[in-house]
């Protein structure tokens, strides 16, 4: 979930601006009539290239940067802001995010109009929370009057810090900084329905709900399994009155396993036992099934594809069982039926045949009767 999407950023920040706006009728100076302000980069100013320099200089005589991260500092690191509170003499303001070691700081400077003059006002980089700025790769903010909202997530992850400050003309103080991550909570919430194996529920979630950068989370792998042991479970289950049902919860579950381990073949048969069961040094190796359990929930879900009316996805299906399983005698039943029933007789035949070598001396006592039938039709 892969993943990174402006139009996400655009709602988590305009979330964050509702929830902002509340506090800035609280914060002293920030009063209920106040404006946001649409800040503006210094690549977009006529006169950018003018003033950069002197910006430049000061960040890093400033912040004593090492010379990696002063390297990093462009034009467009700098944004004109107007938080207003400028000492006097002073007429516009620049606002910068710059990586300081291991750390990112936010940079509020004053400037007069040509950037003659130029002064550090303030700079913010934690609170009493821990650090407020995760990734510069991953950073939104907006500003309302003195207020400023920022939004950033780390790499590879859903944590995110939600942070608002209040310029108050002597320092930026801190308004409110919080941490979340959606999809911990998502997982967490996931562990809850397994517990309560409420399958509707699980594949509602998995409908509706999206879990950012789930190869970074334990959850995603370990979780697998037992969503797909849940799924089938249900799906045996209500089988016997719905069939339909049966495909949407084995379908959830075997999505669940390829969300993890990349098992995507089951959909059109190309599943390999490596694929399963993984290698020596694969990841959450422990956390697999072995092969025998899920081509067991594999041929099920062939099998209930097939009852469901749904043949032409469930040959590649039961192939792909008999490929993986070549002794697993039911699939050859199951796709010796569903052939038959999209018209492809020889090959349907062919596998009626294979079951009833299979089944040996129990052919006669165990095959369903249509089988020598359809094996006999011309």
């Amino acid at each position: 979930m892969t993943i990174w999407s402006k139009r996400i950023l655009a709602l988590m920040i305009a979330i964050f601006f509702l929830a902002g706006a509340q506090f800035a009728t609280a914060a002293e100076g920030g009063g209920g009539d106040a404006e946001e302000i649409e800040p503006v980069n210094l690549g977009e100013l006529a006169d950018g290239a003018k003033v950069y320099p002197s910006l430049k200089d000061l960040l890093i005589d400033s912040l004593q940067l090492y010379e990696e991260d002063a390297e990093a500092i462009v034009p467009e690191s700098f944004y004109e802001v107007d938080l207003g509170n400028n000492p006097q003499g002073y007429e516009r303001q620049f606002m910068a995010f710059v990586y300081n070691y291991e750390w990112i700081e936010l940079v509020l400077i004053a400037s007069n109009k040509d950037a003659s003059d130029v002064r550090l006002l303030d700079r913010a980089a934690s609170s009493d929370e821990g650090y407020m700025f995760l990734n510069m790769a991953k950073l939104e903010f907006t500003t309302t009057g003195n207020l400023v909202q920022i939004w950033t997530e780390a790499p590879y992850s859903a944590f995110r810090s939600l942070v608002e400050l209040e310029w108050a003309g002597d320092r930026f103080y801190v308004i409110s900084h919080e941490y979340d991550d959606p999809s911990e909570r998502y997982f967490e919430e996931k562990e809850r329905l397994l517990k309560l194996k409420d399958i509707q529920k699980l594949v509602e979630q998995y409908e509706t709900e999206i879990a950012y950068y789930p190869s970074a989370y334990e959850q995603n792998y370990t979780l697998a399994a037992p969503a797909l042991k849940l799924a089938q479970q249900k799906a045996n289950q209500i089988q016997k009155v719905d069939f339909k049902k049966a495909v949407e919860y084995l379908d959830y579950g075997l999505s669940q396993y390829a969300d993890a381990f990349g098992t995507w073949g089951y959909v059109d048969g190309t599943l390999t036992k490596a694929d399963i069961v993984g290698a020596e040094d694969s990841l959450y190796l422990e956390a697999r099934l072995g092969l025998g359990v899920y081509v067991g929930m594999l041929n099920d879900y062939g099998y209930y594809l097939s009852l469901a009316g749904r043949n032409k996805e469930a040959v590649p299906v039961l192939a792909n069982v008999i490929k993986l399983v070549p002794g697993r005698t039911v699939a050859y039943l199951n796709i010796a039926d569903a052939e038959w029933t999209l018209g492809q007789k020889n090959a349907a035949k062919a596998h009626y045949k294979t079951y009833l070598k299979l089944l040996g001396g129990k052919a006669k006592s165990t095959a369903p009767a249509r089988v020598q039938q359809r094996i006999n039709a011309k």
